[in-house]
């Protein structure tokens, strides 16, 4: 596929759909079907709608590019000899590194989710189902917005600068792209903007979705409260975050796990603890580009568990399940690999939001209003789920601040959050187990979002580039 801009993507829905719900496309030529003649079914809907969620398992959206980038960022990953993918964003480096285009990867398959979104949502407008079909066809209209809100918070938070960078979030984020114009040379809204587009879209998924279906592998109103929470801890706005977790818990629909089932979480799929996740199979598997195969010895591996994360962890901790000691590897490349997704099949699912980042969500944000005891009592649960013999919490204040942040670093960890947390809390790091080239970064940091695709600032004029990137 050529090149194209963020409106230029739009053409490329709903012709480049793919599963097996969408074989009616066989009715006119691919290249020239009409919304007219897709959008005729509730069914064509549901087949568009797998669409979306084929998208975002793309290896440069949530295949491997959006956690990748974003943990290599931090500190609890160090280079292999061999690391060559991605490197530049480890390093910090202020070129655009040309023959990679990681950055405009993501750009292309998230705006592509949201053109696919937009579609479904835009043609629903004028669609009348059947009476016997209108709950179901709710239900998808529901997804749609649930997911273009997920993926413009996704966007905002990877090409710009976190919620509370400036007081009121008006430095720039990402264009909001919400009706198919294939002319439009978008502008980049504020963060603030686009935050409240992500907010707006998921409350409208809450309010249109009554089903789970497929369980975690499709949006349904938890998932959306879930990703709602997270929404609200970036903001600040602890109160909402701490209603949304309340209601993802509440529900009775998730429970966490322990001992194996915790170490096989994203091999298994589909648990009790999952909320929302991409799932993996023998038809889905990006093969070795998968998340997993950057990690394992029998993929690439070319990003490595720092020991700055593997001494945090207790040896007593099944978490320590979630590593595996590689006695090939040497020096300062020793000794350890991570084996969240260890299957050589590349069939392990990859989390979006899970029930114990919901509870960490809640802990943090009841800790930020003074409500330690509660605060307490969530990260008891975390923490002894995975260590029984962990002594109960007792810290308060800042002290208790510490203590979640540090759960959120091993229970998350090669999940996509640290480089955000650390963000979030105006906070830099030193990688004392460093075999990249650069070992340290201080807040705030121009290279720890991605920079806008140069691809896209050469054609789009209203577009601007972030902060200290070159060409």
């Amino acid at each position: 596929m050529r090149y194209k801009t963020i409106a230029r993507l739009a053409v490329l829905v709903p012709v480049l759909m793919v599963g097996s719900a969408c074989t009616d496309l066989a009715l006119e030529p691919h290249a020239s079907v009409s919304n007219d003649a897709y959008f005729a079914t509730v069914a064509d809907f549901e087949a568009a709608v797998v669409g979306i969620y084929d998208e975002m398992s793309a290896t440069g959206y949530y295949g491997r590019s959006i956690h990748l980038m974003s943990d290599i960022m931090g500190e609890d990953i160090k280079q292999n000899s061999s690391a060559n993918r991605y490197q530049e964003f480890a390093d910090f480096e202020g070129q655009l590194v040309s023959g990679h285009n990681y950055e405009y990867n993501l750009w292309r398959d998230a705006y592509t989710a949201i053109n696919r979104a937009n579609m479904v949502i835009n043609n629903g407008e004028t669609f009348e189902p059947p009476a016997a079909l209108a709950g179901d066809f709710r239900q998808l209209i529901g997804e749609a917005h649930a997911v273009r809100g997920l993926v413009h918070f996704d966007l905002a938070k990877m090409y710009g600068q976190h919620y509370t960078f400036t007081g009121d979030a008006s430095h720039p984020g990402v264009p909001i792209v919400l009706d198919m114009d294939i002319t439009a040379l978008p502008s980049r809204n504020t963060v603030a903007q686009v935050y409240a587009q992500a907010i707006s879209d998921l409350n409208t998924g809450i309010s249109m979705m009554t089903d789970t279906r497929d369980g975690a592998y499709m949006m349904s109103t938890e998932a959306a409260q879930a990703i709602l929470s997270r929404i609200y801890l970036y903001m600040g706005d602890w109160s909402n975050a701490v209603a949304m977790a309340d209601a993802v818990i509440n529900s009775g629909k998730y429970s966490l796990l322990s001992g194996s089932a915790l170490v096989d979480i994203f091999v298994a799929g589909n648990t009790s603890e999952a909320i929302f996740e991409i799932p993996m199979s023998a038809d889905d598997t990006r093969g070795s580009d998968h998340l997993g195969g950057m990690y394992r010895d029998s993929g690439y591996g070319d990003y490595l568990p720092a020991r700055d994360l593997l001494d945090l962890i207790d040896p007593a901790d099944v978490r320590w399940g979630w590593f595996d000691v590689d006695g090939a590897l040497a020096g300062a490349y020793a000794s350890h690999r991570v084996d969240k997704w260890p299957t050589d099949q590349n069939w392990d699912n990859v989390p979006v939001i899970r029930l114990a980042e919901v509870f960490l969500n809640r802990a943090e944000a009841k800790a930020r209003l003074g409500q330690d005891g509660a605060a307490q009592a969530d990260l008891d649960l975390i923490r002894q789920r995975s260590m029984p013999t962990a002594p109960a919490v007792t810290a308060t204040g800042q002290a208790l601040l510490d203590e979640i942040a540090l759960e959120r670093r091993i229970e998350l960890g090669y999940e996509g959050h640290r480089i955000h947390d650390l963000m979030r809390n105006k906070q830099g790091y030193t990688r004392n187990d460093c075999t990249g080239d650069v070992c340290s970064m201080t807040y705030p940091c121009q290279y720890c979002i991605l920079p806008i695709p140069q691809l896209e600032t050469d054609t789009n004029i209203n577009i601007t580039q972030n902060a200290g990137y070159g060409g």
